[in-house]
C-alpha cells in the first residue's frame, strides 16, 4: 500500500473528542438515570464518579498505548504488536462483531423512538425497511468522507445535548440539587456494576481511526482523558437533574422524557424524545466511522483480504471496509440474533480489555529492553486496578454470555486462517525516550 492510497489525516483533537463523546452518549443516557435511581436513590450521581475513576485507569493505559502507534485499529493493533497475528485477529474479530451487534440493536431502538412521531414505522414490514434506510444513511455519511462525518457528529451532538441542558437547568430551578451521600449496601453496587461501567465504554473510539488523526500520539491521549472527564461530569449533572425533576420510575418507557414533562410540560417531553433520536443516531455514526477502520487496519496488515484495504479515490475513505461493516450490521439486524449478540458485547469488550492490558505490559517490557522506558510502579498500580475492576465487572455477566464468547472465538480462529493473506505486516511500536 503506497502512502497515496491511505486515507488522509484530517481529524484533530476536537474531532477525536467528538468520536469518544458520541461513543459514550447514546441511548443509555435516556434510561440509565431511572435504573440507577431505582436502585441507588440519591447516591446514584456518585456512582458515575466512583466507576469513572476506576475506568480512568484503563483509559490511561489506552492513552499510553496510543503514544506508541500511528495506525488505525486501536486494541487490535496493540494486541497484534504484542502477541502476533493470531490473538490480534481474535481481538479484531470480537471488536467488529461487538460493534456491529451494538449498531443493529441501537438502530432498532432508533426506529422505536421515530415511531413516536411516525407510528407506521412500527409495522412488521416498515420496521426492517426503516432500519435498513437508517443503516444506508449512516453508512453513506461515513463513506462520503471523514470531514463530513465529523460535521455530522458536530450537528448531532448540538441537537442532542441542548435539550438535555435545558432539562437540567429547569429541573435544578424547580427541585435543587440533592447532596445526599449515603452509600447503599455492597449487593446493590454489584447489581449496577456493568450498567455504569459500560456507560464509559466508548471512550477509546477515536483510537480505532488513529491512521486518520493528525499527530495521534499527542491528540488521542488528550481527547480520551478530556472526553472521559467531561462525560463523568455530564452524567452526574443529568442524574442530579433527574432526581430534581421528580425521578419518574424506570417502568416508564421514556423516563428522561417523563422528567422533562414534569418540569417543562409536553413540549419538554417532545424535545427530549427528539434529543434521544439524535443521540442514538450520532452514537451509531461514531461506530459506523470507527468500526470499519478496524477492518481496514487488519486488511492493511495482512490479516484480512487485501481488497478490504481499498480506499475510495473520490472520498479517500476505506470504502470496502465500510460496506462490509454495513453488510454485517444489516445481516444481524434482519436475522433477529442481534439481541443475543448484544448480551455479549460487554463481556467481549472485557476480553479485549484483558488482552490490551496484557499487551501493554509486554510492550512496556519491550521499551525497557530498548532503554526507552519500562513498566514503572505507577503503571503497575494502574494496570492492577484496571484488571481487578474488570474482573469484578465480568463476574456480573451471565453464563450464556461466556459460552457465546467461546463460540465466537472458535469461529474467529477458523475465519482467521481462511481470511489471512500470505504476507502479514507485524506492527512495531514507536519507542521514544521517556523520563
Amino acid at each position: 500500500m503506497s502512502e497515496k492510497a491511505k486515507p488522509p489525516r484530517v481529524v484533530g483533537t476536537f474531532g477525536a473528542s467528538l468520536m469518544s463523546v458520541n461513543g459514550m452518549i447514546g441511548a443509555g443516557i435516556f434510561a440509565v438515570p431511572a435504573l440507577l435511581n431505582d436502585k441507588m436513590g440519591a447516591f446514584a450521581p456518585w456512582m458515575f464518579l466512583i466507576f469513572g475513576a476506576f475506568f480512568a485507569c484503563g483509559t490511561l493505559i489506552s492513552a499510553r498505548l496510543a503514544t506508541m502507534f500511528r495506525s488505525s485499529g486501536g486494541p487490535q493493533l496493540y494486541v497484534q504488536a504484542a502477541f502476533g497475528p493470531t490473538l490480534g485477529f481474535q481481538v479484531g474479530w470480537l471488536l467488529v462483531i461487538a460493534m456491529a451487534a451494538g449498531r443493529a440493536a441501537t438502530l432498532h431502538v432508533l426506529v422505536s423512538y421515530l415511531a413516536v412521531f411516525f407510528p407506521a414505522l412500527d409495522g412488521p414490514v416498515a420496521r426492517p425497511v426503516a432500519v435498513l434506510a437508517l443503516l444506508l444513511a449512516l453508512g453513506g455519511l461515513s463513506l462520503s468522507g471523514m470531514r463530513r462525518a465529523i460535521k455530522g457528529l458536530v450537528v448531532g451532538t448540538v441537537l442532542k445535548v441542548t435539550p438535555i441542558v435545558i432539562l437540567c437547568i429547569a429541573a435544578f430551578a424547580k427541585g435543587g440539587i440533592s447532596v445526599s451521600f449515603k452509600p447503599p449496601d455492597l449487593g446493590t453496587f454489584d447489581s449496577v456494576a456493568l450498567l455504569v461501567f459500560f456507560a464509559y465504554s466508548g471512550v477509546n473510539n477515536a483510537a480505532f481511526s488513529a491512521g486518520e488523526v493528525r499527530n495521534p500520539q499527542r491528540t488521542l491521549p488528550i481527547s480520551m482523558l478530556l472526553s472521559l472527564a467531561t462525560i463523568v461530569l455530564f452524567y452526574m449533572i443529568v442524574q442530579w437533574a433527574y432526581i430534581a425533576a421528580g425521578a419518574p420510575s424506570s417502568g416508564n418507557g421514556t423516563p428522561l422524557a417523563a422528567a422533562a414533562n414534569n418540569v417543562l410540560g409536553p413540549a419538554g417531553a417532545v424535545a427530549l424524545t427528539l434529543a434521544a433520536i439524535f443521540s442514538i443516531a450520532t452514537n451509531s455514526l461514531a461506530f459506523f466511522v470507527n468500526g470499519p477502520r478496524v477492518i481496514y487496519g487488519m486488511a492493511e496488515r495482512g490479516l484480512l483480504p487485501e481488497w478490504l484495504a481499498h480506499v475510495s479515490e473520490r472520498h479517500l475513505t476505506p470504502d470496502a471496509a465500510i460496506m462490509l461493516f454495513m453488510l454485517v450490521v444489516a445481516v444481524i439486524s434482519l436475522s433477529g440474533t442481534f439481541a443475543f449478540l448484544a448480551e455479549v458485547t460487554s463481556l467481549g469488550s472485557l476480553f479485549v480489555g484483558y488482552c490490551t492490558i496484557a499487551g501493554f505490559v509486554v510492550l512496556c517490557f519491550h521499551e525497557r529492553k530498548e532503554g526507552t522506558g519500562g513498566l514503572l510502579p505507577f503503571w503497575i498500580a494502574v494496570a492492577a486496578v484496571t484488571v481487578a475492576f474488570s474482573v469484578y465487572a465480568a463476574l456480573q455477566a451471565p453464563l450464556k454470555a461466556y459460552l457465546l464468547i467461546v463460540a465466537l472465538m472458535i469461529v474467529g480462529i477458523i475465519l482467521g486462517l481462511i481470511a489471512r493473506r500470505g504476507r502479514i505486516t507485524q506492527p512495531t511500536p514507536i519507542l521514544e525516550h521517556r523520563e
